[in-house]
């Protein structure tokens, strides 16, 4: 440390005021970029998943492609080879088949909630359950019911 400070106290005072430069410069940058949340990279694909929960027989899949909704697949039987969807027992269920994902987001009751509730973005919208972490979540329908709308729309964010 003593040797640092007589470095500092030198007559070089240009290459010291340079050295104190680089140092605020570097440690500036390093301290900004790990509280800027828009410093981070997401790490996965976003697909909604649109159905009506009292008709399970077909699934509309899109895909998010630089903040547009593609159609990615309609799928016939009600289970796609990437998703699953099933209302039973009193619980919505919501499985992936192909990738390992996040916690879903079930966009028709956040919206609802936001509409008719008075929710803010600060309140918290985690509805889902783990059943089994990154491929099979559920809702239980007696705390977060249905909303009788015909379509409704889940956010699946599949991991890379």
């Amino acid at each position: 440390m003593i040797s640092y400070i007589s470095f500092l106290g030198s007559k070089n005072s240009v290459f010291k005021y340079f050295i104190i430069a680089l140092l605020a410069i570097s440690l500036g940058s390093c301290t900004a970029g790990l509280t800027n949340p828009d410093s981070y990279q997401r790490n996965h694909d976003v697909y909604a998943v649109d159905f009506n929960p009292h008709n399970l027989t077909e699934l509309e899949i899109f895909k998010m492609d630089e903040g547009d909704w593609v159609k990615y697949e309609t799928v016939k039987n009600g289970q796609s080879d990437r998703y699953s969807i099933e209302v039973k027992d009193g619980f919505l269920t919501v499985t992936s088949h192909k990738n390992k994902m996040d916690v879903p987001t079930y966009q028709t009751w956040l919206d609802y909630a936001r509409q008719e509730l008075g929710y803010t973005v600060h309140d918290e919208y985690d509805i889902f359950t783990t059943i089994e972490e990154g491929y099979i979540y559920e809702i239980d329908l007696e705390k977060h019911p249905l909303i009788e709308e015909n379509e409704h729309r889940i956010l699946m964010y599949e991991q890379k």
